[in-house]
């Protein structure tokens, strides 16, 4: 008997599965079904879970035998909510199809316990106890993808052995062609989740409506899918046994999980863990059971509680990378206090925190190393980041989707995959032309164009020659790779004309415009007349600034300790270890520093005081990024100046356009200021990403903004074709000055 129970179609998927593993193993499916599709529905009817040896038990078959969906699985699924009905009603197996099906509707659709288990004793006939027990029953989440009148219709060709395909075809489901209405261009994309994929998207409309523009509407388009041919031998075993260990996981934290909703009532958890329930397990077991943040040990009936979160190492806002390593757990309150922020934003200002949490994760395994280092990385370093470009997990995705959204144009739309592009490349020579080796060369974006020339070129008939040849070597174990096949060029000349057009290409940036990012930075310090800027800092293990202490008495005791431990910071400042003030009982925690010498006068022009309730300064903060220069010229003098503009006062321009403001009767101002005074002829406005060109040595080269420095009033500038920023040789600093411009 075959259930669309709970939402899931366990046993139909169970002999569906059975279905395609007989025919995937070369076994005649209708002979294999004839004699053991008897047992195979009993096998998946009475137990929760199969193995594949007991499948390979009830077909037969010997140890030898491996089904196309072993990999990475130890077992299947059986009729789950059948199996939970019969241990609580063992009559179950007795009743007929048309009241199995009119209990398990009962069960699922009666919410209210009180009147389940009236119609459960009146209508079924069932004892108190029995009625109980089957109100108290919870049944699995989720639901399975066909409606229990499909499964019906299914069911009778599947128990004939057809596969799903096939059987699905023999019901009369049958597969739709869509109709496809060819366009002359491409029109809006489809709106999609993933703001990755749908960017994407946008991009390739505009690129491929540019080229219609043209050259007019093109016969075939290639597109390169992010994915290996083939796995080697080592690569091969390696995902197998991460597959393994997966699964191990999984079925742990599933079983802690039920543990302790047994021994914690009072938490309210489901019967059944969900994802997020377990993933927190396994990040818990990375952390050795402690919080991320705080350090703080968390047991395991705490775990799986609301006072424990998934947190995102990155903000998910800023860097969109929900991947595995990018993941923590971490109390609810911690996660409050992190905010959209990284940890060393969050928590580095307080030493104390810091260090705790830069010796707890020094103490993870080292296959976390990548998740480690990201508690390194501040926001602004994120913002710099192209995440549209290094978010490659998401190519898979947009590849697929910009197979469909191109079928509008009715073009030939053929499809090949990352290795092909990687050989060719080598075969033919290329790729040493923005690069000194025989190696892709990734510092320069240019490589992008050297790839989309060899994707043009690979047609179908190429690309399944390299397949089958990629699987020939595979399995004969020659000793030879694809790097050792011989192919020519589709033209003689394909190096020398792509050199020709690889050096006037132009790569353009995306000027940051947008007004993202800090205000202001998080830490603040403050301000003592005639002193400075000052802050606090802990006495521990890692303090040397005794220099800077501002108090003497202070300084004279902290220098006499320091001594007395040979100047060890680590010994003299150990926990267990005082420092006491000059009257010998009061301990000295915290010491008051100069950060910097400067007047009043000089840090309201250059940061940002934060105000308590009375509207007291009580400390200063430095501004945030940058997010434009306007540069003017004297018209007098023909000297030039640079008005570096912070995103807190572009933010306070831009806010004088809302509906409040104009409500107050603010002027609206433009975020861009052109008039700086009768004298002032404005120039330009320059934001990162912008791109300029600089005569330099009797030729035009072009650049992009890199960075904006207004301290030293320059603009550090870089080779629009690069990918990296520790390149001294691509960049440039130019001052804003007379001189600058008259070069």
């Amino acid at each position: 008997m075959f259930w669309a129970v709970a939402g899931r179609t366990q046993a139909a998927e169970g002999k569906l599965a059975t279905s395609f593993f007989a025919a995937e193993i070369g076994l005649d499916p209708i002979s294999a079904f004839a004699k053991n599709s008897g047992a195979l529905v009993q096998l998946f009817e009475k137990k929760e879970s199969i193995t594949f040896a007991a499948l390979r038990k009830e077909l037969g078959l010997s140890k030898n035998n491996e089904f196309n969906l072993e990999i990475g699985n130890k077992k299947l699924k059986g009729n789950i909510t059948a199996c939970e009905i019969r241990s609580k009603f063992p009559a179950w197996d007795n009743l007929p199809d048309e009241k199995q099906k009119a209990l398990v509707e009962d069960l699922l659709t009666i919410t209210k316990k009180s009147v389940l288990k009236n119609r459960l004793t009146r209508h079924w006939q069932l004892d108190a106890n029995t009625a109980v027990q089957l109100c108290m029953l919870e049944f699995e989440p989720g639901h399975g993808s066909l409606s229990l009148k499909a499964i019906k219709k299914l069911l009778p060709f599947l128990e004939k052995g057809q596969i799903y395909s096939d059987a699905r075809i023999s019901a009369g489901y049958g597969y739709e062609v869509q109709e496809i209405q060819v366009k002359d261009k491409l029109g809006a994309p489809p709106f999609l989740p993933n703001p990755i994929v749908s960017k994407g998207l946008h991009e390739l409309r505009r690129l491929v409506n540019a080229i219609i523009a043209e050259y007019g509407k093109p016969d075939a388009i290639r597109i390169e899918m992010a994915r290996d041919l083939e796995m080697n031998t080592t690569k091969y075993q390696n995902h197998l046994k991460q597959q393994k260990a997966n699964t191990k996981a999984n079925d742990e934290a599933e079983q802690k999980f039920k543990e302790q909703a047994a021994l914690n009532p009072h938490l309210k958890l489901s019967k059944y863990p969900s994802k997020t329930d377990k993933l927190k397990y396994r990040l818990w077991q990375d952390q050795k059971n402690c919080c991320a943040y705080s350090g703080k040990t968390i047991s395991l009936s705490e775990l799986f509680s609301a006072n424990v979160e998934v947190d995102h190492i990155w903000p998910y806002s800023l860097s969109l990378d929900d991947s595995y390593m990018n993941k923590v757990v971490c109390y609810v309150k911690e996660n409050r206090n992190k905010g959209q922020r990284t940890p060393i934003d969050a928590f580095g200002g307080n030493s104390e925190q810091w260090n705790q949490i830069t010796q707890a994760i020094s103490r993870w395994d080292k296959s976390l190393k990548s998740k480690r280092d990201r508690f390194f990385t501040h926001n602004a370093e994120l913002q710099q980041r192209d995440f549209i470009s290094s978010q490659l997990n998401d190519t898979r995705y947009i590849s697929r989707e910009a197979q469909k959204y191109l079928k509008q144009l009715g073009c030939d739309i053929s499809v090949s995959k990352g290795t092909t592009t990687a050989w060719l490349r080598h075969i033919w020579g290329l790729n040493d032309l923005i690069g000194e080796t025989d190696k892709k060369e990734r510092t320069d974006h240019r490589h992008h164009a050297i790839d989309a020339v060899v994707i043009a070129c690979v047609d179908r008939r190429l690309y399944q020659d390299l397949v089958k040849t990629a699987q020939y070597l595979e399995k004969t174990q020659t000793g030879l790779d694809m790097r050792d096949v011989v192919i020519d060029p589709p033209w003689q000349s394909l190096r020398s004309d792509l050199e020709t057009k690889l050096a006037e290409i132009i790569v353009a940036h995306a000027p940051q415009l947008k007004l993202n990012g800090e205000l202001h930075e998080v830490t603040g310090a403050g301000f003592i007349e005639c002193v400075g800027n000052v802050n606090r800092k802990n006495l521990d293990g890692t303090f040397t600034q005794v220099d800077k202490i501002i108090d003497p008495v202070v300084k004279d005791i902290v220098t006499e300790h320091l001594a007395n431990y040979s100047n060890n910071p680590k010994q003299a400042f150990a926990e267990g270890v005082k420092v006491l003030h000059k009257d010998g009982i009061t301990p000295i925690k915290r010491v008051r520093l100069l950060q910097s010498e400067t007047t009043l006068a000089k840090l309201e022009k250059s940061k940002y005081g934060a105000k308590d309730k009375q509207g007291k300064v009580f400390k200063w903060l430095a501004y945030g990024n940058l997010h434009h220069v306007e540069i003017v010229k004297n018209t007098s003098t023909g000297a030039y100046s640079g008005h570096f503009v912070t995103m807190m006062e572009a933010h306070r321009r831009a806010m004088t356009g809302s509906k409040s403001a104009a409500k107050r009767g603010v002027n609206r101002e433009a975020i861009i200021k052109t008039d700086h005074g009768a004298e002032a002829e404005f120039a330009m406005a320059l934001h990162r990403n912008d791109l300029v060109s600089v005569e330099k040595e009797g030729r035009r080269v072009f650049y992009r903004v890199q960075k904006l420095e207004s301290g030293d009033n320059r603009i550090v500038l870089r080779l629009h074709t690069t990918t990296t920023l520790d390149n001294k040789s691509e960049e440039i600093y130019f001052s804003i000055n007379k001189e600058s411009f008259e070069k």
